[in-house]
C-alpha cells in the first residue's frame, strides 16, 4: 500500500487520515509541524521553575497525550 501525498491533501483530509492512522509521524509531522499556523503562540521554557516541577508538568501532559490517543484508538476500532 503506498501513502498517499500529505502535501496535496486539505487539512480536513489530512486530520481524518491521522485519525485512522493515528502512528504515521510523517502525516502526523505535515498537519503539525509542516503546516503550523505562523501566528501560533510561543511560551518560552521557564527557566526560573525548579527542574523537578518542571518534569511534573511534562510528565502530566504525556499521560494525558497517551490517554487521548488510546481514547482515539479505541473509538477507531468500533467504527470498523
Amino acid at each position: 500500500m503506498t501513502k498517499p501525498d500529505f502535501k496535496t491533501m486539505t487539512r480536513k483530509e489530512l486530520k481524518r487520515y491521522i485519525l485512522s492512522h493515528p502512528t504515521d509521524n510523517e502525516a502526523i509531522r505535515e498537519l503539525f509541524i509542516t503546516r503550523k499556523n505562523p501566528n501560533t503562540q510561543t511560551f518560552p521554557y521557564p527557566y526560573d521553575m525548579p527542574d523537578k516541577e518542571v518534569e511534573a508538568i511534562f510528565k502530566s501532559k504525556l499521560n494525558m497525550e497517551s490517554e487521548i490517543l488510546a481514547y482515539i484508538q479505541e473509538i477507531g476500532s468500533k467504527t470498523i
